[in-house]
């Protein structure tokens, strides 16, 4: 593939608004898989977005990891005043059988 191509590639991308607002890393992370995956859209770089998102598992590590990043999961808090279903109340205090 001629320079040419290569630059038409890399602005294809990078002008895509997807690709955009990711960093410079994002971007030359994708830009083989764009090549080697979805050439044929050149210079249209809303369906080599599409292409990408689509190609799923043959994505390079690097490339899957900008379109699917991994999931944190986090979990909620409990709400104010809530109590968890099993958790059981406090014993109430023993009681004094002492009459002083």
């Amino acid at each position: 593939m001629g320079k040419a191509a290569l630059i038409a590639i890399a602005v294809a991308i990078c002008t895509d608004p997807a690709f955009a607002q990711g960093t410079e890393q994002e971007r030359e992370a994708c830009t083989p898989d764009a090549m080697r995956l979805c050439g044929q859209y050149i210079p249209d770089a809303d369906r080599i977005t599409d292409c990408l998102r689509n190609s799923g598992p043959r994505l390079s590590p690097a490339c899957y990891a900008v379109f699917y990043p991994p999931r944190v999961v986090t979990q909620t808090p409990p709400r104010a005043g809530a109590q968890s279903p099993r958790r059981m109340p406090p014993p109430p205090p023993p009681e004094d059988d002492d009459d002083d």
